[in-house]
């Protein structure tokens, strides 16, 4: 395999302040014709670059953006088969970086960066969605479904915030306007469950939107992933709840129901609007009732610090 190091930037994270972030990180990187920085130009645009710089030949690729830089290429490279894929760094200069954060990645870019060319690498888990269009997507960090999808829907409807005021404000508005339950019959390894949800957000991370600990036991270097589902309650029910899944202490109320699986399939009675590591993958106009959820462990080496 080819020793280049690739940094695949996307200038747009965080409002565009990643392209300044990139430009400071330039100038203070040591001059190596084994190093090349690409930049996207458009959304989804990381997937096809990363596809591409792996079959080109690269012996690590870093991706430097947010959580949907991140699954972009992680996407790209799930194309290949595991000895075409290299070794990936993150480099988080998202507004939320919530896998960066589980894996223990330093929040300083400089700090990312030294620890993206030099630390030690370890297999890192994702996982795959496959719905009822036959459509197949990877992600890395949480998949949400019903009220925790349209939040992200409605995030990005905001602009007069930043960070993560926007979710906050964002899960205000769909409590007030989204406030619709789903009934769920599930097979999780092999045993069956129904129940009727507001919110079903699936976790390889721990954590989401920078501030929400949906699931703080989770590790995306376990091969199983862990779940979160907020049954059926009101509306002043669900304000009331938006603390204590910011401060991970939501298990101890008596509508959040929890657990880990490998594999998990589930049938709604309403179509279902989801996320994908806050990519929109079925927006308000989606027809998808039927889901299949699998873990994939160890799927990509990835350079993280020697205590994860």
């Amino acid at each position: 395999m080819s020793s280049k190091t690739v940094i695949l930037c996307n200038p747009h994270a965080n409002q565009t302040k990643a392209s300044a972030v990139a430009a400071r990180l330039q100038e203070i990187s040591p001059p190596s014709s084994h190093l090349e920085w690409v930049f996207t130009a458009y959304p989804r645009h990381a997937i096809e670059l990363a596809h591409q710089i792996a079959t080109q030949g690269c012996h690590k690729l870093i991706a430097m953006g947010g959580d949907g830089t991140v699954h972009e290429v992680v996407n790209g490279l799930m194309q290949l088969p595991p000895e075409q894929r290299p070794v990936m760094g993150i480099i988080p200069v998202g507004s939320g970086n919530d896998l960066a954060g589980s894996l223990s990645i330093p929040t300083d870019p400089v700090e990312a960066l030294k620890l993206a060319l030099d630390g030690t690498v370890g297999e890192v888990d994702i996982a795959r969605i496959e719905d009822d269009r036959g459509h197949t997507e990877y992600w890395t960090n949480t998949l949400g479904i019903g009220f925790d999808a349209v939040v992200n829907i409605r995030s990005r409807r905001i602009r007069w915030v930043r960070g993560f005021l926007i979710y906050f404000f964002s899960a205000l508005q769909t409590i007030l306007f989204n406030h619709t339950p789903l009934k769920l019959q599930a097979v999780q390894d092999g045993k069956r469950w129904q129940d009727r949800l507001l919110m079903l957000v699936l976790c390889n991370g721990r954590r989401e939107g920078g501030a929400f600990w949906v699931a703080p036991q989770a590790s995306p270097r376990d091969g199983k992933l862990d779940y979160l589902g907020i049954r059926q309650i009101s509306r002043l029910q669900m304000f009331y709840t938006i603390p204590f899944v910011m401060q991970g202490t939501h298990q101890r109320l008596s509508y959040a129901c929890h657990g880990r699986f490998q594999n998990l399939e589930l049938v709604s009675d309403h179509p279902l609007y989801i996320h994908t590591d806050g990519e929109i993958y079925a927006g308000l106009d989606s027809t998808i009732r039927q889901i299949r959820v699998q873990a994939i462990p160890a799927a990509i080496r990835m350079n993280i610090p020697k205590s994860d």
